[in-house]
């Protein structure tokens, strides 16, 4: 899209529009001074009025009214769709983690939480009535699916579990906020594990949180390789192929590796990553605006999956 020279040098203020009040709402936030600049660019040619507010952070939120949000939406995809292949040749800026001290925390408080998994008081307990045993879920103690993330077989397996969610959720929150981010690994490794007990049926018992690890590296390239649409099916097929790598490598192995657990949790997560890239295409929302509802969300759904299990355990 043609730029002038007046517009390069303004800063992103310049394209304020008085467009504040009822029905308004955020469209993009978190954005640089750049990135800002170039979307009221495109939204200022299309006459869509539109605000530009600068974060306590520094960074840039994008208001509309309600109305030409869609539009407004729309304007912003289709040009980053068009200039994709040039970005990818100038080169991206490289990416700013501003969620990388809230999904580190958020880590590190889960896994304290794991940890009690360890006390001899209540251990034999726990993995007795929230370990994946696929004979109990097939019968419909589908509870059992994320409960047993959440437990682990001995201190070596609960360390190598947190460092590793460390690193890929981290990844995988920074695209997609922490709240969104935990929803997505614990359906997803609730899927696997689900996927895991209809391939056993019977026989089969499974604990620990790599099948949400394994979805999370799934959901973060699916996320990735879909961003390059058609035009760049190459790439998108080598962020792929690089997943894949990873689930080779590091999800396969000698011992009581669950590889099929493994793989069904990547597969998830490569379906959860194509739904919600379909999501913010179809709907103009900013999902980190969501976030909250996302945590909350999350924490219902682990807190009823223990609640069922512990009150299944005291049933005659």
């Amino acid at each position: 899209m043609h730029e002038s020279k007046e517009s390069h040098e303004n800063s992103p203020k310049t394209h304020e529009k008085h467009t504040k009040g009822l029905n308004t709402l955020t469209l993009f936030e978190g954005l640089d001074p750049e990135t800002a600049r170039i979307y009221s660019l495109v939204l200022t040619s299309r006459h869509i009025p539109h605000v530009l507010e600068r974060e306590r952070d520094g960074a840039f939120s994008i208001l509309v009214n309600e109305s030409v949000a869609k539009q407004a939406f729309k304007e912003i995809r289709l040009y980053n769709r068009e200039n994709l292949d040039f970005s990818h040749e100038k080169g991206h800026k490289p990416r700013e983690f501003r969620k990388i001290k809230s999904s580190l925390l958020s880590v590190v408080f889960v896994a304290c939480v794991m940890s009690l998994t360890f006390r001899y008081e209540v251990r034999d307990i726990l993995l007795e009535v929230g370990a994946a045993d696929s004979s109990r879920i097939v019968q419909g103690e589908i509870w059992r699916t994320v409960t047993a993330l959440f437990l682990h077989a001995d201190p070596s397996h609960f360390f190598s579990n947190v460092f590793m969610a460390g690193l890929f959720f981290t990844i995988l929150f920074e695209e997609t906020g922490v709240g969104m981010g935990w929803f997505l690994v614990i359906i997803g490794g609730a899927a696997g594990n689900y996927l895991n007990a209809l391939m056993y049926g019977y026989g089969h018992v499974s604990i620990g949180l790599s099948t949400s690890i394994f979805s999370s590296i799934g959901t973060y390239c699916s996320i990735r390789a879909m961003e390059y649409g058609f035009s760049g099916l190459r790439e998108g097929f080598k962020v792929l192929l690089s997943g894949l790598a990873l689930l080779g490598i590091l999800g396969t192995g000698q011992g009581r590796v669950d590889i099929l657990a493994h793989f069904y949790g990547f597969f998830g997560g490569l379906v959860l990553g194509g739904l919600v890239v379909l999501f913010r295409r179809m709907v103009p929302w900013n999902l980190s605006q969501k976030d909250i509802f996302f945590e909350a969300l999350t924490i219902f759904m682990v807190s009823v999956s223990w609640v069922l299990a512990i009150t299944k355990s005291w049933a005659p």
